[in-house]
């Protein structure tokens, strides 16, 4: 732990920007709604309460038809269950920032968004997530017939630390 640091106190400053600025829904309203259509989804039977709201998403040209849900940190579990009939396994539930459904290639997308601004405890959570990958990926081999699902992990980071490597003044 980084002596007189703050955890995830600093999430509040820049984190819940950052997840705004890169949300998923959001960006397909505003930028692709000639061609996908959002409409808001209610799980039959939710396992958890959740505030946010999950989407399923549509081609314009087949709205009868969804291509997947979207859904926010517990929102996953009630997609897991409401899609898959399948519920956690693991010993632990994460609150992933962004999952994709994505129905039509089976695939599951579980997004995490970091905000780094300084050295601390983010730059070193990169090195779990792939058995956090392999963790999600345990739920939906529960399924008893193929095919199942496949989980893909993704981070989504602020460029100004990754790619452009502005320093912590304290180093």
């Amino acid at each position: 732990m980084k002596k007189g640091g703050k955890g995830g106190a600093n999430t509040n400053r820049g984190g819940l920007e950052f997840e705004k600025e890169t949300d998923l829904a959001a960006f397909i309203q505003r930028d692709l709604s000639d061609k996908y259509t959002l409409l808001p989804y209610e799980f039959k039977e939710p396992v958890i309460k959740s505030s946010s709201t999950a989407y399923q998403i549509y081609r314009n040209d087949n709205l009868e038809t969804p291509i997947g849900l979207i859904t926010k940190q517990f929102q996953f579990y009630n997609g897991l269950w409401d899609l898959y009939h399948l519920k956690n396994i693991n010993h632990k539930q994460w609150k992933p920032d962004e999952v994709f459904f994505n129905l039509e290639t089976n695939t599951v997308y579980i997004v995490e968004k970091k905000w780094q601004e300084t050295a601390g405890s983010v730059d070193e959570k990169i090195f779990g997530f792939v058995n956090k990958r392999r963790l999600y990926q345990n739920n939906f081999n529960q399924k008893t017939h193929e095919p199942k699902p496949t989980v893909e992990f993704s981070a989504l980071f602020n460029s100004s630390w990754w790619i452009y490597g502005i320093k912590d003044a304290a180093n």
